[in-house]
């Protein structure tokens, strides 16, 4: 370990806070139907659009499952005491750093970019 300091409890009320709205935000939009009901089907450029939108959606759904399974990792790793802690290195990740990504599972230093021995 290095002798840079860990988080304080204020960092980690307010880095936990930051991950309970990300969480309730990826849930409201998990929540959301991934398509409207479609009135008429008989044009097949609007069904394509439709194919295209529904696609779309089913993207951004699955992209916003694995964050939320990050999110939840970290919300972990709090309640572990272990969260803040790069998982190649095993040195603290600034709170800059999670500031900015509270679910960062590593560093982002040219340090720990390199592999753990």
């Amino acid at each position: 370990m290095t002798d840079e300091p860990r988080l304080t409890k204020h960092q980690l009320d307010t880095l936990r806070r930051r991950l309970e709205e990300e969480r309730s935000r990826i849930l409201a939009v998990l929540r959301t139907p991934l398509a409207a009901p479609y009135e008429e089907r008989s044009e097949i450029e609007e069904v394509a659009q439709r194919t295209a939108e529904q696609d779309d959606r089913v993207g951004i759904a699955d992209r916003e499952r694995a964050l939320l399974a990050e999110v939840e990792r970290a919300l972990e790793k709090l309640r572990t005491g272990t969260y803040g802690i790069d998982e190649g290195t095993g040195q603290p990740i600034s709170y800059e750093r999670l500031a900015v990504i509270p679910w960062a599972r590593v560093a982002a230093d040219e340090d720990s970019a390199s592999p753990a021995p």
